[in-house]
C-alpha cells in the first residue's frame, strides 16, 4: 500500500531551484503545510514533529538529467489519467522521491495543483503551458536587457587591475568575443571612441540591444564620461526602428553621420587600440581583430575622420504640417544616400508613395540625382 502524499523537504532556504522545461531556473516554493496531510512531515504538529520542528536538509542523490525525465514522464502520466494521484505515479514504477520532486517542479511552473491526500489537479495544457512560455520569455528579456550593463560594470572593473595585452592583434572568433572585446577597449577610453559601422551581423546586434541601453552615457576609465562619434552606413537605416535607436544613441550623447559604402565596422578608442568587425563577411564574427599596433590604430582612426568628413548628418526639423515633416524626412534621408525602400519604412508610407515625392522634391529643387537632392535641400536650410 503507498504512503499517503508527502511532499519532499526543501533546503535551507525554502525553496528550490530546478531548470525548466525550456531550460530556464526556475524558483519553485514550498508547498503550503496547510494543504498538506495531517501527518505529512514538515506540517507543524505533525507525529514525530513535536512542536513542528523542521526537517532535516534534503540532498538531492540524482542528477538533473534524471529529474527532468522523471518531470516529463510524470506530466504525460497525469496528462493521460482522469484522476491522477501520487500513488497512482508510484504504481506506474517510478521512485518515491522522483515523483515528489517531480511534483513540486510541476506545481512551481504552474501546470498542476497539490491537494490533500495526494489528489492532483492539472491545468489545461492549452493554458498553463502558454503562460509558463510568457514567463520564462519575461525571464529570458531581463536576463538579455542586463547583459550591457553588466559587461560594462565588468569590463570597467579590470581596465585597472588586467595585465595589459602585449600582443599587437588577436583573432576573435565569433559575435560575443567581439562584443566582449569592443565593451572591454571602450571601458578603458579617457577621451574619445571613434566607430564606422556597415550593416553587419554585429551592427544588427547592437541595434537589437534595449532602447535603454542605447540612452545610457558611454563612460571609461574612472568613470569618465566619453566622447562618442559614429558615421554609419546609410544601409544600417533599413534596420526596424532604426530611428528610434539613433535617437536613444544622440540622447547617450553620441554624435552621428552617414556615409554610403562603408565596407566593414571598427571602434577605435583614443589612439590606443581598435576592434575591426569583419561580419559583413563571416556571419560569425570570426576573423574580426582586436588591435593594439599603435601604427595599426592610427591608420584606423585616420579612415575614421575621413569616413566622419565625407557624412552628412541626419537633419530632423519640425514641422506643424505632417507632409511638410514627412518631405523633411525624406530630403534628410536622401541626404544620407538611403534607398527608397528604407525611406519608406523610416517613415512609414508606401515605397511607390515615397517614389513620388522624391520625384516631386527632385524637380522643386532642380536636382538631377537624389543625392544632388538632399545637398540641395541642406544648402536651403529646408533640413
Amino acid at each position: 500500500m503507498a504512503r499517503p502524499w508527502e511532499p519532499p523537504p526543501a533546503g535551507p532556504s525554502g525553496t528550490a531551484d530546478h531548470m525548466s522545461i525550456t531550460g530556464s531556473t526556475k524558483r519553485t516554493p514550498e508547498p503550503d503545510p496547510a494543504q498538506a496531510p495531517p501527518d505529512a512531515p514538515g506540517n507543524p504538529g505533525g507525529p514525530g514533529r513535536p512542536g513542528g520542528a523542521q526537517p532535516p536538509e534534503w540532498t538531492v542523490g540524482y542528477h538533473d538529467d534524471e529529474v527532468e525525465g522523471a518531470v516529463t514522464r510524470v506530466y504525460l502520466a497525469v496528462l493521460q489519467h482522469p484522476q491522477p494521484s501520487r500513488s497512482l505515479l508510484v504504481a506506474h514504477g517510478i521512485r518515491e522521491d522522483l515523483v515528489d520532486e517531480s511534483l513540486r517542479i510541476l506545481a512551481g511552473r504552474g501546470l498542476l495543483r497539490l491537494h490533500q491526500g495526494g489528489h492532483l489537479e492539472v491545468l489545461p495544457p492549452d493554458i498553463a503551458l502558454p503562460a509558463l512560455a510568457a514567463d520564462l520569455e519575461r525571464q529570458a528579456r531581463s536576463t538579455r536587457s542586463a547583459a550591457h550593463e553588466l559587461a560594462q560594470v565588468f569590463f570597467q572593473a579590470r581596465a585597472q587591475t588586467a595585465l595589459p595585452d602585449t600582443g599587437a592583434l588577436r583573432v576573435l572568433q565569433s559575435l560575443d568575443e567581439l562584443a566582449a572585446a569592443t565593451a572591454d577597449i571602450i571601458s578603458s577610453a579617457s577621451k574619445r571612441v571613434r566607430s564606422f559601422r556597415s550593416l553587419s551581423p554585429r551592427t544588427r546586434e547592437l541595434f537589437a540591444a534595449p532602447l535603454h541601453s542605447h540612452s545610457a552615457p558611454s563612460t571609461g576609465a574612472g568613470g569618465v564620461l566619453l566622447e562618442m562619434v559614429t558615421t554609419y552606413d546609410s544601409s544600417v537605416l533599413g534596420i526596424d526602428g532604426a530611428l528610434e535607436v539613433l535617437e536613444a544613441r544622440e540622447r547617450g550623447g553620441e554624435r552621428f553621420r552617414f556615409a554610403v559604402g562603408i565596407p566593414f565596422s571598427a571602434v577605435i578608442v583614443d589612439d590606443t587600440a581598435a576592434v575591426v568587425d569583419t561580419s559583413q563577411y563571416n556571419d560569425g564574427g570570426s576573423g574580426s581583430v582586436l588591435v593594439r599596433s599603435r601604427p595599426m590604430v592610427r591608420a584606423l582612426v585616420a579612415l575614421a575622420d575621413l569616413f566622419w568628413d565625407l557624412g552628412s548628418p541626419l537633419s530632423r526639423t519640425s514641422s506643424a504640417r505632417s507632409a511638410e515633416s514627412r518631405d523633411q524626412t525624406i530630403l534628410a534621408l536622401l541626404a544620407t544616400g538611403a534607398p527608397d525602400a528604407t525611406i519608406a519604412r523610416q517613415t512609414g508610407v508606401s515605397q511607390r508613395t515615397v517614389e513620388r515625392r522624391v520625384r516631386a522634391l527632385m524637380d522643386q529643387l532642380g536636382a538631377g540625382t537624389r543625392f544632388q537632392a538632399g545637398v540641395q535641400a541642406a544648402r536651403r536650410g529646408l533640413i
